[in-house]
C-alpha cells in the first residue's frame, strides 16, 4: 500500500487483515514505494493518488506497470478532472474513494482475484 497520511494507512492496514488478506508493506513517498513493491512482488498494490514529494501516486503506477506489470487500485479523495483522465491511462484496476468502505475493498479483491486467474470461472 502507498499512502502517505499514517492513520489511513493504517486502518486501512488493519481492515484488509481482518478481512483475511496480508498487507506486505505501506509505503509513505514514491520513492520507498518503487523499490518495496519490485522487491516483494505483492498481488495488487492499493496506490494514494496524491502524495507528499516530488512524485504522485500515478507515477508509481507508471514505474511498476513499466518493470513489473501487477494489478493496482488507486486511492483518493479527489476527483479533479485532470488527476482522473492522467490516473485512467494507467489502467487501475480499480478507484476507492477515501474514506473506503469494507466492500469497495472486497470488491477490488475480487477483481484482483479475476485479473490473476483465481476468481470464477478459472481453472484455478
Amino acid at each position: 500500500m502507498v499512502e502517505d497520511n499514517a492513520v489511513i494507512a493504517l486502518d486501512l492496514s488493519w481492515r484488509i487483515e481482518h478481512l483475511g488478506h496480508t498487507v506486505v508493506g505501506v509505503a509513505e513517498s514514491a520513492d520507498e514505494a518503487i523499490p518495496g513493491i519490485l522487491d516483494t512482488l505483492p498481488d495488487c498494490v492499493l496506490i494514494d493518488i496524491m502524495l507528499r514529494g516530488d512524485s504522485d501516486g500515478i507515477h508509481v503506477a507508471e514505474e511498476i506497470t513499466r518493470r513489473s506489470p501487477r494489478p493496482f487500485a488507486f486511492l483518493t479523495a479527489y476527483s479533479e478532472a485532470g488527476i482522473v483522465e492522467r490516473a485512467g491511462k494507467t489502467n487501475p484496476i480499480a478507484y476507492l474513494v477515501k474514506p473506503v468502505k469494507d466492500y469497495d475493498l472486497l470488491r477490488v479483491i475480487k477483481l484482483v482475484r479475476e485479473a490473476t486467474g483465481e476468481g470464477p470461472g478459472s481453472d484455478q
